[in-house]
């Protein structure tokens, strides 16, 4: 059976500010819209974007480096979605900006949190700081960038960082020992941005440079550099957005957890495979699935194909595997799947979280865990991450909660499919809003085993 994804909800809102930058015309092929980018768009449209539906295709029409830049600016969308439209309003230093919501419990806080946030990758000063009211500038000064405990730059400061020096004209260059969501680098290289992006290592070292590291003893790491020159006017291309690597995530998980007939063949169409993003694809498939992508695409600056995923062979299970943080930090948005698999591992499975989002995972992984406990697994919770010992056979486990994540929502729909459960998810409205439909595509699945198995 073929199944076609959801469009990367990250990838689209990043196409969109793009096509903005573009003087001129942006024609994204195949089009649908992500979950919550018709409302990016509108967002955009208060900066000049404009766009129209002509048929499979959205035809955008941008303004270049000269779009427009509303006062009061816009909060209501996730924090990378956010930063990008006040990083475009930073280009004015000059202008006074607002945050601005009802004088109420729920307003005051709202500002209060994009306020915070603002601060946190931004210069400003201060102009009047009310409740549900604040008045500001930016400052042309940048902060000091901090790189993480993996030796990178933050994905949502890496691309403000790049936007910023863009639309200012600016020259920046930033080393990194790997990279996580370059979605945007590689975007602006195929929009004809002046950016070199390479991978750096002993090739780059003159032969002096060599022989004087090896003799101090010291070790040559390979790094990522990113460099961007001045660049006048980005260029018109065509584009597509490619399909959601949470969502083919989850097949793959069912498809291996779920009990498929041994002849049942699952393909997953166009789906994201940027090895910065597509981290849980390869994580099962270290773990044993039958994960393979029969189509690779190197087209429109990145790389997208098809994924096929075969059940288990009779008698096989999932191998329980040690993942570090800087496997795990190309695949957060699908940690809970990848717990949800690691409990039908044998043997333990340590799922590892970067140094930078501990705190904020913790919570989350103590949720999960309670959920997954139902199933029998054993579920340690550390501050580092999950230690699961996976069962055999998980026969039982009903009453799961997403809560307030869309993604755990996924994973445990995903259990409680593989367990064949009658009883719903709790808080679903959140799966369906960030993943529109995707769970009656995972029931269609097994609509179809079971048609099989009957014939």
């Amino acid at each position: 059976m073929e199944f076609l994804m959801n469009p990367d909800r990250e990838r689209m809102n990043l196409t969109l500010v793009m096509a903005l930058l573009v003087n001129g015309r942006t024609v994204l092929e195949n089009f649908a819209w992500a979950s919550g980018s018709e409302k990016y768009a509108e967002a955009l449209k208060d900066f000049g974007l404009t766009y129209e539906l002509q048929g499979h295709q959205l035809v955008l029409n941008g303004k270049g480096f000269q779009y427009s830049i509303p006062t009061m600016l816009p909060f209501k969308f996730n924090e990378a979605d956010n930063v990008m439209l006040w990083t475009l309003a930073s280009k004015d230093d000059e202008q006074l900006y607002t945050f601005a919501a009802e004088v109420d419990d729920a307003g005051i806080a709202r500002v209060n949190t994009a306020k915070e946030t603002l601060q946190k990758y931004f210069k400003i000063k201060v102009q009047k700081d009310e409740p549900a009211k604040f008045v500001f500038n930016f400052l042309r000064d940048e902060l000091n960038v901090k790189k993480d405990s993996l030796g990178n730059v933050s994905s949502v400061m890496r691309n403000r960082l790049l936007l910023r020096a863009l639309i200012r004209n600016d020259y920046l260059n930033f080393e990194e020992k790997s990279t996580v969501h370059d979605q945007w680098t590689k975007m602006l290289i195929y929009f004809g941005a002046a950016v070199k992006y390479e991978g750096r290592g002993m090739e780059q070292l003159s032969e002096f440079e060599r022989r004087l590291m090896i003799a101090q003893g010291k070790k040559i790491e390979r790094t990522q550099f990113t460099e961007l020159s001045e660049t006048k006017v980005i260029t018109a291309r065509e584009y597509y957005v490619p399909g959601d690597t949470t969502e083919a995530t989850a097949f793959a998980v069912l498809a291996t957890v779920g009990n498929m007939p041994k002849d049942n063949v699952i393909k997953l169409l166009n789906v994201d495979l940027n090895s910065s993003r597509a981290g849980a694809l390869t994580c099962l498939k270290r773990m044993g699935a039958n994960v393979e992508t029969v189509s690779r695409r190197e087209k429109y600056g990145d790389v997208f194909g098809d994924v096929e995923i075969k059940p288990l062979a009779s008698g096989k299970r999932l191998q329980g595997r040690r993942f570090s943080e800087d496997v795990i930090a190309t695949a957060l948005e699908e940690y809970p799947l990848l717990a949800v698999a690691a409990c039908y591992g044998e043997g333990e499975t340590i799922l590892r979280v970067p140094k930078e989002v501990r705190k904020e995972m913790r919570p989350k992984n103590e949720f999960l865990a309670v959920n997954l406990r139902k199933t029998g697994a054993e579920v340690g919770v550390y501050d580092d991450g999950l230690v699961i010992r996976g069962l055999e056979t998980i026969v039982n486990g009903s009453d799961f909660d997403g809560g307030d994540s869309a993604q755990m929502g996924l994973a445990l729909s995903v259990l409680s499919l593989a367990l064949q459960n009658d009883e719903p998810v709790e808080n679903m409205d959140k799966v369906e809003a960030m993943f529109p439909g995707v769970v009656d595509k995972l029931k269609n699945v097994l609509v179809a085993e079971n048609a099989e198995k009957k014939e």
